[in-house]
């Protein structure tokens, strides 16, 4: 029998693409990031223990939520219903809880929720370390996981525009981390065509912070065709709820990708940004 908790983490994991434990313990760096061995792990979902409440960030990151949305908050209560006892949240801790951010509606935004996690892939903590060693790896990554055809050393020379020894360098540190193949003399990324989900800056702060400013880079290196931006004064908790929201609305550009080169296809950069000015 599981608990308010052990139910609702159950669910949101599986809502956020990993269909099981395992996959969602190891995909987001295992103990080191649970601070817990996966057999452990296992008694949080089968309703039989409590993590420590200090850690329940780890959770709300690795479910690739935002702290103050909707569901980080229903992960949250939910351990505070588990750890007290209903009958003593509901009469001590429930009232204070009055104002929790309302849930993103619309049964649209449900369906492309579903529809975008149905074929993911997890990168873990390590295969974003190999995929942000350099310039020259990411941009072999970006190429290659946009290809479902694979690509030749010469191919990618002549795409990525390396010289030979970085090329070299690039494709034996993304084959070592398991996110190339090669097979007659192609590379293949074999999650090329599924959307490709990064772990949570939180896990691996140094890699990601690389992998943002290669992003920025590779980015910043492009044309620009449509750009638009806007400011509000707005609450931060009930702004919190848009977040979700835009996150979806980049990752459904998912919907046009195409995995084969065609007359006018190239490498695009969607990106979604919501920054913080300054308390007003």
């Amino acid at each position: 029998m599981g608990t308010p908790f052990s139910d609702t983490l159950t669910r949101l994991r599986t809502e956020a693409g990993f269909k099981t434990a395992y996959a969602f313990f190891h995909k987001n760096g295992g103990r080191e990031l649970f601070r817990v061995s996966f057999r452990h792990y296992l008694l949080f979902e089968h309703g039989r223990r409590l993590p420590a409440f200090e850690n329940i960030g780890y959770y709300i990151f690795a479910l690739r939520l935002t702290h103050m949305s909707a569901p980080a908050v229903e992960l949250t209560t939910a351990w505070l219903r588990t750890s007290l006892g209903e009958p003593a949240f509901a009469h001590f801790l429930k009232p204070l809880f009055l104002c929790q951010p309302q849930p993103v509606p619309g049964a649209l935004h449900k369906a492309l929720q579903t529809s975008l996690t149905g074929d993911k892939y997890h990168l873990t903590p390590r295969q974003m370390q190999a995929i942000s060693t350099d310039s020259g790896t990411y941009l072999c990554w970006m190429l290659l996981s946009n290809d479902t055809a694979g690509q030749s050393p010469a191919e990618l020379a002549k795409s990525a525009g390396l010289a030979p020894a970085d090329l070299q360098k690039a494709l034996a540190a993304l084959a070592k981390a398991g996110v190339l193949r090669r097979k007659g003399g192609i590379y293949r990324c074999p999650m090329a065509g599924k959307m490709i989900e990064y772990p949570h800056g939180n896990t691996s702060p140094v890699a990601y912070k690389k992998l943002s400013e290669l992003r920025s880079g590779l980015m910043a290196s492009g044309q620009q065709i449509y750009i638009r931006r806007g400011m509000l004064r707005a609450s931060l908790q009930q702004l919190a709820n848009v977040i979700p929201l835009l996150g979806l609305n980049v990752s459904t550009a998912q919907v046009y990708s195409i995995y084969e080169k065609r007359k006018d296809s190239a490498l695009f950069g969607v990106e979604c940004r919501v920054v913080k000015i300054r308390d007003f």
